[in-house]
Formats: C-alpha cells, structure tokens, sequence
C-alpha cells in the first residue's frame, strides 16, 4: 500500500499557553479513508433483496452517504490531529477545540483545533533580589496567651440556680416575636450561645442580662444596620425573651497540676518550656514562608507569565473542593455564590501556581529535585520523631499518597535553599 500523502499543519500561539493549529488533509487522503469506510460498511450491512456485501454503491451512497460523511469526517480529524501534534511535538493540557470544518465531496478537508500546553517558564533573572526575614522572637507573654487559651478549651460549665447571667455565661433562651397588639406573632424559637461572643445582637444581649435564671420579660430591639438580612437591618421588633438556663465556666488553675493533666509534663516549667519550644518553630516557619513569598513575588515580577486558564479552573476546583460536574447540580443561587467565591480566590490561584511553576523550572534547570536518598532521610527523620521503624513510616505515606507531597516537599526545600543563596536575606 502507497503511504499516505501529508498532511499541512500550520501553527498559531493566541497566548503564549495556547496553540492554534490549522490543517489540511490532502483530498487522495480524504477520499482513501472514505472509500475505506464504505468498503467497511459494504461488507456488513444487509439490505431487503441483496446478498451480505453485494449491495450496490448507489444503493449503499443513498442509504448511508450521511453516515459514510461523517464518520470520514470525524476518523480524519482524530487521526491528522494527532499527527500533527507528534510531527510539531505538542502536549496538550486540555481536550482541543475543533471548529471552522471545511470540506465538500472530492476536496481537501482544513479545520482548526485550539488546545493548552504546558507553558515553558523562561527565567532570565532568579537572583539580585533582597528579601526581609520577620521577626522570630516569642515573648513569655505570648506562652502566657497559649496558657490561657488551654484554660479556656478546658473550662468546666456549670449550671448557676439564681441570679442574672454576665458576659461570658453559656444562656438557654427562648426568644418569641410579638405583634402589635402584644400577642406572639410567631412560634417561639430556643437559642443556647454565649454572652458577648456576637452570636446575638447587642440589644438581645443587654436584655438577657437584666433577667434572672427561669424569668421572662419584654424588649424592644433594634437590628444593627449591617445585619446580614436586609429585611431585618435597621428594624425595631418587639420581642418576649425568657432565661431558661445559665451556665458559668470554672477555670483550672495553671499549676503544676494543671500542667500534669494535659500530658507527660513533670511541672508547669516543663509544660512552659514546651509551648515556647512550639511557637519558636511556628514563628520559623512563618519567618522562612515570608522570605520565599518575597522572593518568588521578586521573580514573578522580573519574568511575567501567564497561567492557563485550565490550570487555574482546576486549582479552584481544588481550593472550593466543588468540581463542574458537583457545581451543576447546585442551584442557581448556590452557583452563583461558589462563582463570586471562585472570582475572589482567582488571583490567589495564580500565584500559587507561578510559585509551583517557577519552583518545577528551577529545579529542573539546576538539578534539584529530591533523590530517593534525600526520601530516605526525611523518612528516617519521621520514623525517629514518632518512634517508629521507617519501613512502617514508607508504607504509611506510600498507602496515603503523601510519599509524592514528602518528595515535592523536599525538592522545594532544595529549590529555595538555592533561591536564597542567590539573593539577599536580611
């Protein structure tokens, strides 16, 4: 059998992430893969009075020509598309687009197809830049506020018999609209929140306090004007509320008891020592996150690109955790809120993105990427830290699909202990 004759691919880049192909299949190929499907179609359609395969062309073109047409057309598409996208070494990232089909019986066939590609990062300046480390320092004061708030979690609420509630009380009400007349206007409603956490409006806050345990009173209201229901914002209602139940907290106090109860700590020194320990490190890892923010920010800025906007649709998906297919099943005004939602988080998916993309072409052009020694390692490191063997550590992370984050991990640690190296730190 000849080969087949060549087709024409002529390249276009709208955007520096997209490619626009234009293709022209010859008509000798055109015609062959036709010839070829009603040959196919000829040997295995049985028509009332002809033997299998012995139908005429005439018969054959006025009963399937439609379907003869349009499987040509679709079988010639797919196969010059992937040709043309081996012979022009092109990868795309999204389904192509076909549109503007031209084709009439005996003549060539010419389409055009637009699709992504991974877009090819070119890094003129990663170095020269200065970035400002924040402070690391922790205060005893701020150990002081980590105390305090273990406290709080671990307060123990208690039920006060009599009395009027304060802020801070846990409060069971019951809250009933009235109308005009003074009768209840609606069923009443039982609330239980805290006093002067914002769960309620001030107004009803003031009320509650004035009431004892089990009373009952009522109050004219005002909703604040930024109240979140527009039909309610600015509004006086007339409401009977009724105190059901007070509880108070009773708060431990932080001693070397307290200290022993919250786990292996021999006193509140060493339970002290540890907290300052944690956010020395916490206060590390913010410091270290900033200075890679400023210098990736610095790089971005001296080497401009732009995202594919497939790309950032698919980290939306991820950072809203709703996909299209789960989207379209939302109602309108649930779609349209996760769309404003997807709007407001665009920019920060760009950024991430350039930062994974500037990280993947750093290594890859200076030979960072993590080794199985450098997996190794970490995975030691974890296996010591929760005393555990690293094989068990290896299987946990390889059945969880973390082994792939732990090397990402480490081949960005590579790449900014390189970016640092080039730049300024103070």
């Amino acid at each position: 059998m000849s080969p087949q004759p060549e087709i024409t691919v002529a390249v276009q880049e709208p955007k520096s992430w997209s490619r626009r192909l234009s293709i022209t299949v010859p008509p000798e190929r055109v015609q062959r893969t036709r010839s070829a499907i009603a040959s196919q179609i000829a040997r295995n359609v049985r028509l009332p009075g002809f033997r299998k395969g012995h139908v005429p062309q005439r018969v054959l073109e006025k009963q399937f020509g439609p379907s003869i047409e349009q499987e040509t057309l679709d079988r010639l598409i797919q196969e010059a598309y992937r040709e043309a996208l081996d012979r022009e070494g092109l990868r795309p990232i999204t389904q192509g687009t076909v549109d503007n089909v031209h084709y009439h019986d005996g003549q060539e066939l010419r389409f055009e197809v637009e699709f992504e590609v991974q877009p090819q990062v070119e890094l003129g300046r990663i170095g020269g830049f200065t970035a400002t480390r924040p402070s690391e320092e922790v205060t005893e004061d701020e150990v002081d506020a980590v105390l305090e708030r273990i406290r709080e979690e671990r307060a123990v609420w208690t039920s006060v018999e009599e009395g009027k509630p304060d802020y801070g009380d846990r409060v069971l009400v019951e809250l009933t609209p009235l109308g005009e007349d003074g009768e209840p206007g609606d069923e009443p409603r039982e609330y239980r929140f805290v006093l002067g956490e914002g769960q309620a409006i001030p107004d009803i806050e003031e009320a509650i306090t004035t009431l004892e345990v089990g009373g009952e009173g009522e109050f004219t209201v005002r909703f604040p004007e930024e109240f979140p229901d527009p039909e309610q914002a600015g509004k006086e209602e007339r409401l009977r509320i009724e105190v059901n139940g007070i509880q108070r907290k009773e708060l431990a106090e932080i001693n070397d008891d307290f200290a022993r109860e919250l786990g292996d700590f021999d006193d509140l020194a060493s339970l002290r020592a540890r907290i300052l320990d944690d956010l020395r490190k916490a206060a590390e890892e913010r410091a270290e996150a900033e200075v890679r923010n400023q210098i990736v920010e610095q790089i971005v800025d001296a080497n401009p690109f732009d995202v594919p906007d497939s790309m950032v649709e698919r980290y939306l998906d991820y950072m809203t955790g709703q996909t299209e297919e789960e989207r379209a099943k939302l109602t309108d005004e649930q779609r349209e809120q996760i769309s404003q939602w997807r709007q407001t988080l665009r920019p920060q998916a760009e950024r991430g993105l350039k930062r994974m993309m500037i990280v993947e072409r750093v290594a890859e052009t200076e030979g960072l990427r993590a080794t199985q020694d450098d997996i190794d390692a970490r995975v030691e490191e974890l296996a010591a830290e929760h005393g555990r063997t690293p094989s068990e550590v290896w299987l946990q992370l390889e059945k969880s699909g973390e082994l792939q984050v732990l090397e990402s991990q480490l081949t960005e640690d590579k790449v900014f202990d390189y970016l640092k190296s080039q730049n300024t730190v103070s």
